[in-house]
């Protein structure tokens, strides 16, 4: 056997040499906040012992306040600051309406007045509507006024679990932070859901500690006929869990309590009855933690403007895409004159449950399974159609829009909950012909950055 001897001369591996810490981070001085960006921090710049400007974000300030703060992180360009100490705030500062507010993750503009916060929100869909390529001159005529759900109006929740040696924790992160905040007193969810969350924190207090350490979030829905809850957890139940969790849900008179571990499919583990919400006086079932608009505010305000719509348009055949379980669906199908809508989307579980509801109640709807992402209508398939609306994820629908813009109907009406991908798609179908009629910003996440926005847009005449 040939043996391979080491040369004394070669170079070793390559040795991990320990990673630098940021000389800024912990770094201290004095700001003014010069505004307010888009994510609700406030933005200012401070000057590095080496006399460099430095952008930082900064949490709960309005602009012209004076604080002192201190780089906590890196962040995209810049850093994440924290203030600690006031020097002076404006008089436009108000008091937040929650106790959490600067612990609390979920609201960043609290603090903001209410006018304030409305042009805010305003500014936000203008600045979306020009970045579409709209002149600034047109812009404030086709935005119409910020529609705003108000306090302890969300209908659903996710509440991050924690139980360890200090505690039960029901609630949400921290501010760029994993732990987990006991919210006892939020003031943008429904009563309904605060009164459950206080209820699990007593349930979780009284389990086995082994047995509540498994679960790790609960998803709350609040439905026309009571609560819909899915427990995300990292094992199944027992027996003995299962008759505890069964016993919670006939205490607390919750529609149903499903579980569900890891990707597996959810487990009911008590239906007392199906949970139903209303869509034209048309009852659908909806799925353990599916979607729905995030208040009933809000998606009156889309309902009524996507009605408006229709009444100045007169479709009759409508292609209703990325539906969900018929938000939109049954007021394109029922209101006003009946017409034909085909409702396309890709979840199973949606795709089934609407079926069920179209076929009990007669309505002149067709439901296709789809997955628009990678097999998008083709501008063949559009020609059948004089009307289509389309409500996609954060992401967008970029694919379906090239398809549109290729040979999209008349008219469009787009509903987007993620302002930069509203900005993107719009200028798809801008660049394919169409023009924006109309622009309703809806504000369903109340004292957030997140900002819902329905268009209105024709092709123009060749």
């Amino acid at each position: 056997m040939k043996h391979h001897h080491r040369n004394p001369r070669a170079r070793g591996g390559r040795k991990r040499q320990p990673s630098r810490r940021d000389p800024l981070i912990g770094f201290e001085a004095p700001v003014t906040i010069e505004q307010v960006g888009a994510r609700g921090d406030g933005i200012a710049h401070i000057q590095a012992p080496d006399g460099k400007a430095v952008l930082v974000y900064v949490d709960c300030v309005l602009p012209g306040d004076e604080v002192r703060v201190a780089l906590r992180q890196k962040r995209g360009d810049g850093y994440g600051a924290e203030v600690i100490e006031e020097i002076a705030r404006t008089g436009a500062f108000n008091p937040p309406r929650c106790s959490h507010f600067k612990e609390c993750g979920g609201c960043a503009l609290q603090h903001m007045s209410d006018d304030d916060y409305r042009a805010w929100k305003y500014d936000k869909a203008k600045t979306a509507v020009l970045r579409a390529g709209i002149d600034p001159e047109d812009a404030d005529d086709l935005i119409a006024e910020v529609e705003i759900s108000p306090p302890a109006s969300r209908r659903r929740a996710g509440f991050s679990v924690h139980v360890g040696a200090t505690g039960v924790f029901v609630g949400f992160h921290g501010r760029f932070s994993h732990t987990v905040l006991n919210v006892p007193d939020c003031a943008v969810l429904r009563p309904e859901l605060m009164a459950f969350r206080s209820a699990f924190v007593d349930f979780l207090t009284s389990c086995p500690p082994d047995y509540a350490r498994d679960i790790k979030e609960v998803f709350v829905t609040l439905v026309d006929n009571g609560l819909d809850v899915l427990i995300q957890a990292s094992a199944d139940p027992n027996l003995d869990m299962r008759q505890d969790l069964a016993e919670f849900a006939g205490a607390q008179n919750l529609a149903r309590l499903s579980w569900q571990v890891g990707d597996r499919p959810d487990e009911p583990v008590a239906a007392r009855h199906t949970p139903l919400v209303s869509f034209e006086n048309v009852e659908v079932s909806i799925a353990p933690a599916g979607f729905l608009q995030a208040t009933l505010d809000g998606q009156q305000s889309l309902v009524n403007a996507v009605k408006q719509a229709l009444d100045e348009i007169a479709p009759r055949q409508v292609a209703d895409l990325f539906c969900g379980v018929g938000s939109f669906t049954f007021a394109l199908a029922l209101h006003g004159k009946r017409r034909s809508v085909t409702a396309v989307e890709s979840d199973p579980r949606a795709v089934e449950l609407l079926q069920y509801a179209v076929g009990q109640s007669g309505s002149p709807i067709k439901v296709v399974k789809r997955d628009l992402f990678r097999q998008p209508l083709t501008a063949a398939e559009l020609g059948a159609f004089d009307l289509v609306l389309f409500d996609p994820p954060r992401a967008g629908a970029l694919a379906q829009c090239e398809q549109l813009a290729t040979g999209g109907p008349e008219w469009v009406l787009a509903v987007s909950c993620n302002p930069a991908t509203f900005t993107r798609d719009m200028r798809v179908l801008r660049n394919g012909g169409y023009e924006i009629q109309k622009v309703v910003p809806v504000d369903q996440f109340l004292w957030s950055s997140h900002l819902e926005l329905f268009a209105v847009l024709r092709r123009k005449a060749v």
